[in-house]
């Protein structure tokens, strides 16, 4: 990966969620479809154990009171 892909990815992205909040979607709904396959793809992508430490980041940063 590249900063040409990454800039791509992001573009993609964002036409598509233009597409989508224009056409009526929810916003939360576009949010959410994305995180769950962020997190399939981290998943299938990641060595096990890395993952896991990932999501126990994820869920401790989640929950403090700020």
């Amino acid at each position: 990966m590249n900063d040409e892909d990454l800039t791509e990815v992001q573009a993609t992205y964002r036409k598509l969620t233009s597409e989508l909040l224009l056409s009526g979607v929810e916003p939360l709904l576009i949010a959410g479809v994305l995180v769950a396959n962020g997190m399939r793809l981290y998943k299938n992508h990641m060595v096990r154990e890395e993952f896991l430490q990932m999501i126990t980041i994820i869920y401790d940063e989640a929950i403090k009171d700020d």
